[in-house]
């Protein structure tokens, strides 16, 4: 299994950790010490929303972001498994809610 760096952008500043393709990007950031918000853990809500500005993640679980949402890069992190090296601003519910 491939291991990739995750760099998050979070209010409170930056963070990286090294997360295998195998292992959902929330999962791997708390193991790392790294607290961000989720909810349900099945890509079913919008807490755990962040935007992907570099890489790539699988996140065939998710049901709940739309198609020009997932265009726009947002991600759900706890559904999403890195493909590539990445970087993710979390805490992004505001932006997609209504």
């Amino acid at each position: 299994m491939a291991d990739y760096k995750i760099d998050l952008e979070t209010p409170e500043g930056k963070n990286s950790f090294d997360c295998s393709e195998d292992v959902i990007i929330l999962d791997g950031a708390e193991d790392a010490g790294i607290d961000l918000p989720y909810s349900c853990r099945a890509g079913s809500c919008s807490s755990c929303v962040g935007i992907l500005s570099k890489g790539s993640v699988s996140q065939e679980d998710q049901n709940f972001l739309d198609d020009d949402q997932l265009e726009e890069g947002y991600i759900l992190t706890c559904v999403a498994r890195p493909l590539s090296d990445c970087t993710i601003q979390t805490h992004k519910e505001d932006d997609i809610s209504d």
